[in-house]
């Protein structure tokens, strides 16, 4: 699980509709505009070109710094 945030609410709503299309698991929303998110939901965000930045200490898929989606 990895926690993230998006920059400004117009990447909040594109991330929330590419995490809509990972089926059968839930994220969990926080305040913000920060979120709870699996290793699935990185790569819908990542394949929809959604910017985000990794608050949690490990990253996805082996990453080992914090990247900062353009």
């Amino acid at each position: 699980m990895h926690l993230i945030r998006f920059p400004n609410r117009e990447q909040h709503k594109r991330g929330l509709m590419a995490l809509l299309q990972v089926p059968g698991l839930e994220s969990l929303g926080l305040p913000d505009r920060q979120m709870v998110v699996k290793d699935e939901h990185i790569r819908a965000l990542e394949r929809e070109k959604v910017s985000f930045t990794y608050l949690s200490k490990t990253t996805a898929n082996g990453k080992t710094k914090t990247p900062v989606r353009p």
